[in-house]
């Protein structure tokens, strides 16, 4: 990175050649004690053109934005990204327009210990008579602000020291102490003030032009300052003191408390020769402080809230849990009420229909036409009865976990037929065409065949009650890839709405549950579908569209599991 160059020595006479060299060698060692002088400052302080590039940076610049050639890969990237971040931050606070001094956070990496760094970036235009214009900015660390305390009260020690070789450089240098936002003021051994910056000068003193109350306030300030330093203008006072100022803004009277920081600057021989005070508004911090101790109150009173609310949810969790138990008991008790009914009813109704049939078989003689029809109509619906009570008796065993399977080996082409063989009366009824379309590729299933029998049946059986005309098509495949097979139900019939798909298949649910419905049934057949379905490791879909029919498949896996 580049530094400052030595300005351009005019050729000398020749009878002037030792005093030119003499006066090019003061020079040099001015320009190198100034460079010493800056590098020293721990803070890190950097000369840019207009366009950002950087013309002077001290030592603790060149370590967070230089890489010497031997650094590692990842030193060398957290220089590059500390360069990108300060570019972005000074064009960024070279296009802000007023104030002057502009500052802003930033936030760079330590290429050395990888560590996350925070600066407070302070950015001031400069213009020396003669030379280009540009900023100047000052990185200052505001974890270590003591550090910085310090080190600034050794740079303005070398500074002094050095004042009259470097007379050249102490335009830049005052600048550059301008450009720090903080107001810092360097006294001498006994008190007096040797320098201050801009805007320790505003806290301090008052323009001649000022007002009364204003020239008041600023000699306030002073006498509270002074106060301060008699802590280590004392012999043997400290060598570094810290404390809180409470001052006002001059102009306008408002407080304005301070954090002063001092100490005391030691010559070679270890004594006092200036001191270096530092001070730090800390009106935006005891804010903070203010703002966090409401935080932590509310924080507390939310706490107690919680607390509160929590006992309150874990009571009525008690509470849910004891319903919970109480409808579980409820529902056991239900379950065994039906199967018991279930039981009850189909011992008078087996017998209702064993005399039914065996009258319709003349057992008791001829009947007359009339007398056949009125005993076909109570066979009919003594056997809807039972299919009923088998359907109760059914969800009422699968609820208990008492339906078991038996799993055997069948082909699944053998069922289809069977089972178009079963409703071939009612086929033959509705005048429909039904349709086979079984894949040859179906291996034979391992699984409960009367439960995969019960299964299609009911799905054929609802498609041929819902379907005034056209056709059903009963179809097989397998999926080679997830060894499941389907047995799909497809109709074109009066098709089911998107919102009333799910509902189908839930207990004692039809899509039309209003007295008046146009279908009969109980509304248990699907849902014992899909609960049988389950028990084998499977699952029954739907697709259908209002109005174009429907398409149940059944997908069950090739090997069936025990449930």
């Amino acid at each position: 990175m580049p530094s400052s160059t030595a300005p351009l020595t005019p050729p000398a006479a020749p009878g002037n050649e030792a005093r030119a060299e003499s006066s090019t060698e003061a020079a040099d060692q001015e320009r190198g004690l100034l460079r010493q002088l800056v590098d020293a400052v721990t803070d890190p302080i950097l000369f840019t053109s207009l366009e950002g590039q950087v013309l002077i940076a001290n030592a603790r610049a060149r370590q967070l934005f230089v890489a010497d050639e031997g650094a590692s890969e990842g030193h060398r990237r957290a220089v590059e990204l500390n360069q990108r971040l300060f570019h972005t931050a000074l064009l960024s606070s070279a296009t802000g327009g007023a104030p002057p001094v502009r500052r802003r956070d930033l936030a760079l990496v330590d290429p050395v210990e990888g560590t996350d760094l925070l600066f407070e970036l302070v950015c001031t235009p400069a213009q020396e008579p003669g030379h280009p214009p540009g900023h100047v900015s000052v990185l200052r660390n505001v974890t270590a602000l003591g550090r910085a305390t310090q080190a600034l009260g050794e740079s303005y020690q070398r500074l002094r020291a050095s004042e009259q070789e470097a007379r050249s450089e102490r335009l830049r240098l005052d600048l550059i102490l301008d450009s720090v936002a903080d107001p810092i003021v360097v006294t001498d051994p006994s008190g007096g003030t040797v320098l201050m910056n801009d805007p320790a000068e505003r806290l301090f003193s008052a323009p001649s032009d000022s007002g009364e109350a204003t020239r008041r306030r600023a000699h306030t300030n002073d006498a509270n300052f002074s106060s301060f330093l008699s802590h280590l203008l004392a012999p043997s006072g400290a060598r570094r003191w810290r404390a809180v100022l409470h001052l006002v803004d001059p102009a306008t009277g408002a407080p304005l408390p301070m954090e002063a920081m001092a100490s005391q600057v030691l010559s070679d021989q270890a004594e006092p020769t200036s001191i270096v005070t530092l001070l730090h508004d800390r009106t935006e911090a005891l804010e903070k402080a203010r703002l966090l101790e409401q935080l932590k109150s509310a924080s507390t009173e939310l706490e107690a809230k919680v607390h509160t609310a929590t006992a309150e949810l874990a009571e009525q969790n008690e509470k849910l849990r004891r319903q919970a138990l109480q409808v579980e008991q409820a529902s056991a008790a239900k379950s065994q009420f039906l199967a018991n009914m279930s039981h009850e009813f189909r011992t008078p109704l087996n017998a209702i229909l064993g005399y039914t049939s065996m009258l319709l078989q003349g057992v008791n003689g001829e009947m007359t036409p009339q007398q056949k029809r009125n005993l076909q109509r109570i066979d009919s619906n003594g056997r809807h009865l039972l299919q009923v009570i088998n359907e109760i008796l059914d969800i009422t065993r699968i609820e208990a976990g008492r339906m078991p399977l038996n799993l055997t080996g069948f082909m699944l082409p053998e069922l289809i037929q069977e089972v178009v063989a079963e409703m071939d009366p009612i086929i033959a009824r509705t005048k429909l065409t039904v349709l086979t379309a079984l894949a040859p590729e179906v291996p034979e299933l391992q699984g409960d065949r009367q439960k995969v029998k019960q299964i299609v049946l009911n799905l054929l059986s609802n498609a041929l009650k819902f379907t005034h005309e056209g056709s059903v098509q009963l179809s097989t495949a397998y999926d080679f890839a997830t060894s499941t097979v389907s047995v799909s139900v497809k109709d074109s019939g009066i098709g089911i709405a998107p919102e009333h798909q799910e509902k189908v298949f839930e207990d004692f649910q039809q899509v039309d549950s209003s007295p008046t419905r146009a279908y009969g049934g109980t509304g248990l057949g699907l849902s014992i579908c899909r609960r049988l379905a389950t028990m084998m490791g499977g699952r029954v879909t739907v697709q259908s569209a209002l109005g174009e029919g429907s398409t149940f498949t059944l997908h069950l896996p090739w090997r069936m599991r025990r449930s």
